[in-house]
C-alpha cells in the first residue's frame, strides 16, 4: 500500500466528516468517468453528444470534469438518448 493510500485510509478511520466528503468525491469522479466513457464509446465530442442528449456542451464538460454533480434525471436522460438505461447498484 503506498504511503498516500496508508495515510488517507487513516484519515477516514479517524474523522467520519473526512469519510464522508472523500465519498461523495469519489462518487461525483467515478460518475465523471462513467458519462466520459460512455460519450467516448459514442465517438462524438463534448458538442455533438451535448446535442445528441439534449444537454448544453457546458453542462457535459461540467459533468465531465466532475464540477458539476448531475441530477438522477439528467444521468437517465443521458442514458436515454444513447440506448442506455440507468440501474441501481
Amino acid at each position: 500500500m503506498s504511503k498516500n493510500s496508508t495515510a488517507l485510509k487513516k484519515r477516514m478511520n479517524e474523522s467520519e466528516e473526512f469519510k464522508k466528503a472523500y465519498v461523495e468525491e469519489q462518487r461525483k469522479l467515478d460518475l465523471a468517468d462513467l458519462i466520459f466513457e460512455l460519450r467516448s464509446q459514442t465517438g462524438l465530442s463534448q458538442t455533438k453528444f451535448a446535442e445528441k442528449v439534449n444537454k448544453s456542451r457546458s453542462t457535459i464538460a461540467r459533468i465531465e470534469n466532475a464540477t458539476m454533480e448531475p441530477s438522477l434525471s439528467t444521468v437517465e436522460d443521458i442514458a436515454e438518448a444513447v440506448g442506455k438505461r440507468v440501474e441501481e447498484k
